[in-house]
C-alpha cells in the first residue's frame, strides 16, 4: 500500500517535481493512441489536475514490488465524470511504464 499512498498523496499535493523523479528515465506513459514520455506525462498531469475538480473513491486493486493497479473517479469542473483504471509497472524502485483507462460514466 505504500505505492498508493504515494500516488494519493502526490496527486493531492500537486507536487509536480517529486513526482517528476518518481517517474523512471525511461518512463512510457500509454493510453488509448497516445504514448508519452516522462516529461510530457508529468506536464499533462499538472494540465489536468488544474482543470479537476476532485478525485473520487479512490481504491487500490493490487500493489506488489513490481506493479500496482488502482481505480478512482475523476468530475471536472465541467461537470463530466469518467471512472478510471491506472496500472503501474516498476523498475528500479520507480514508475517504468504506466497504462490507464477512462471510462466516461454518463455514456450508456
Amino acid at each position: 500500500m505504500e505505492k498508493y499512498i504515494k500516488v494519493l498523496r502526490l496527486l493531492e499535493e500537486r507536487n509536480w517535481e517529486e513526482m517528476k523523479e518518481w517517474l523512471h528515465e525511461d518512463f512510457m506513459y500509454i493510453k488509448e493512441t497516445a504514448l508519452s514520455d516522462r516529461l510530457e506525462h508529468v506536464e499533462t498531469l499538472e494540465k489536468q489536475f488544474t482543470e479537476k475538480a476532485a478525485i473520487h473513491e479512490p481504491e487500490l486493486l493490487h500493489e506488489d514490488e513490481d506493479m500496482m493497479a488502482f481505480k478512482h473517479l475523476v468530475s471536472q469542473k465541467n461537470g463530466k465524470k469518467y471512472r478510471v483504471t491506472q496500472i503501474q509497472l516498476y523498475k528500479d524502485g520507480k514508475v517504468w511504464r504506466e497504462i490507464s483507462n477512462a471510462i466516461d460514466t454518463d455514456k450508456k
